[in-house]
């Protein structure tokens, strides 16, 4: 039989067991309570950004240019977002961007980005992943010499564009209004510190350009065609595409390019026809050099090869304005 003191340690010990067993169980099912509530904002977060990725790809749609005009656009956003832009040149015929969102959270750093949403009628030239609260958007008809499409070109961040062609800064001016964060400077020393910076035909920015196009080519327009040089690697533009190739990451814009030089490949068959068909009104006399450009732009492999493509395209410009009232374009 237990005396007193053992009943009372037994007791002790009992309820001692009973408030351990109780922690114990708390925990667990506040442990559980908050996995299950991560969960649920998790899978919440991956939705919400999935939508907002498709509403954007949605407003995208009508910025495309007329065939001749440059335009600037900015979207404002809800709050500090980051956009993860890809390319594939092979899905499909004409290739496709994707893109995914991630919001600031205030239950964590960054919310689950949600699905990919695939853009196939756009051609974004941006970095790999952009952020803020506003993307701003340069959007240049892409012309070889017809459109063929349009270059929109994305960022978040301020530019500062250094000892800029006059040629380009008119455009730039033009296109900026109160809308684009890019300020044009004679000096490095005048941007601000945390801008990207742009040289034009000088080194030492983040980005430098330097044009290559001869008087005889281009009348006197240096910036006609040449090099971006940025993040180590030096990648060829051509007449609008200067933009695409500040703007971009090189692996996005290479991309990017082949997928205009494929739809540029049907296009040119489009005008071919269109050629062929006026022949007997109008006879143009260009439907073998389109035919050519188009199976030009089929054999195109990489940036080397847009020289060739861009000397074709000069041909049948030059062919074409001698028209007078029969031109093709």
């Amino acid at each position: 039989m237990l005396n007193k003191k053992d009943k009372m340690d037994k007791r002790g010990f009992e309820f001692s067991f009973v408030w351990l067993f109780s922690l114990i169980v708390g925990a667990i099912i506040i442990f559980l309570a908050i996995y299950a509530a991560t969960k649920l904002i998790g899978s919440s977060e991956y939705e919400i950004n999935t939508k907002t990725a498709a509403d954007l790809r949605n407003v995208l749609n009508p910025l495309g240019t007329s065939f001749e005009d440059s335009k600037s656009e900015k979207i404002e956003l809800i709050r500090d977002t980051r956009v993860y832009i890809t390319c594939n040149s092979e899905k499909g015929y004409f290739g496709e961007n994707r893109i995914q969102l991630s919001e600031k959270s205030s239950f964590k750093d960054w919310s689950e980005p949600g699905g990919d949403i695939a853009i196939e009628n756009q051609y974004l030239f941006s970095e790999n992943s952009i952020q803020g609260e506003t993307l701003y958007f340069i959007v240049t008809p892409f012309e070889m010499p017809y459109k063929v499409a349009d270059i929109m070109s994305v960022f978040s961040q301020k530019y500062c564009f250094v000892n800029t062609p006059e040629k380009i800064e008119k455009e730039i001016e033009s296109l900026k209004g109160n809308i684009l964060p890019i300020n044009l400077t004679n000096s490095i020393n005048q941007c601000e510190i945390n801008s990207i910076t742009v040289c034009f035909q000088n080194s030492g920015c983040d980005i430098n350009v330097k044009g290559a196009c001869t008087d005889k080519e281009c009348e006197g327009d240096l910036y006609k065609n040449g090099f971006v040089e940025k993040n180590n690697t030096q990648i060829y533009y051509s007449g609008e595409l200067l933009y695409g190739a500040v703007f971009s990451s090189p692996e996005n814009y290479q991309c990017n390019v082949k997928r205009l030089v494929r739809k540029l490949g049907y296009v040119s068959e489009v005008y071919s026809e269109k050629s062929r068909l006026s022949a007997n009104r109008c006879n143009t006399g260009l439907q073998s050099d389109t035919i050519l450009l188009s199976k030009l732009s089929e054999s195109y492999k990489n940036l080397n090869d847009l020289k060739i493509l861009e000397s074709q395209a000069d041909i049948i410009n030059t062919k074409n304005k001698a028209l007078g009232e029969c031109n093709l374009y």
